[in-house]
């Protein structure tokens, strides 16, 4: 398969009287296993002027992020089913992780889903004992260190809500906390394993770059 790489958003494409009308934002190259000529993705400019003009005006998104993302220190999955058991399933079945800065940066976890804490999200797997609750954000494991886990989250729990807002799907977290700034105050309830229900001040922190 072709490997992935990013493209410098520097690479612009002109029309013939000069005018730049798309931009490159994603790219893949051939490798070495296989014969694959290299290639890039394109936006109109349109959609990136549009990016521009938010970003300058201080608008982030789900979608755009200004500055560092907000950082909770927490492996979710990711997709809109808010059924933490489906979540499981859906990881177990290899299909990832989610980001905005909640983690799943580079990997050595032991993929058995009982430790602690994690550096990384390398063969991560869902815990085996998960919160009892209907609906909510299945915690895939916490980051050593991080916000949640000095909260007391554990793998297993479940978000269920964030400044008295329902959460729901790993998508609901994501676009909830992305519109915080780092250094922001919330309130998280959750779930965990044992059926404790808990409300704590987290303060997120900066997450990596994305």
């Amino acid at each position: 398969m072709p490997t992935s790489s990013p493209v410098t958003p520097a690479v612009r494409w002109p029309n013939s009287a000069g005018q730049v009308i798309g931009m490159d934002t994603a790219g893949n190259d051939g490798g070495f296993a296989v014969q694959q000529n290299s290639s890039g993705y394109a936006i109109p400019i349109q959609n990136a002027l549009a990016v521009v003009a938010q970003i300058r005006q201080g608008q982030a998104s789900s979608t755009v992020t200004i500055g560092y993302p907000p950082f909770m220190g927490v492996y979710i999955g990711q997709g809109s089913n808010s059924d933490p058991q489906a979540q499981a399933q859906l990881q177990n079945g290899g299909n990832g992780f989610g980001g905005n800065g909640f983690g799943g940066f580079g990997g050595n976890g032991n993929g058995n889903g009982n430790q602690n804490c994690y550096t990384s999200d390398q063969n991560l797997v869902a815990p085996a004992n998960i919160a009892n609750v209907n609906s909510g954000t299945l915690i895939l494991g916490t980051i050593c260190g991080g916000p949640a886990m000095a909260a007391g989250m554990t793998a297993g729990s479940v978000i269920t809500a964030v400044n008295g807002q329902a959460i729901g799907s790993p998508d609901s977290l994501t676009g909830v906390v992305s519109k915080f700034k780092p250094g922001t105050t919330i309130n998280v309830t959750w779930v965990s394993p044992s059926g404790q229900r808990s409300t704590s001040s987290i303060k997120l922190s900066a997450g990596p770059p994305q």
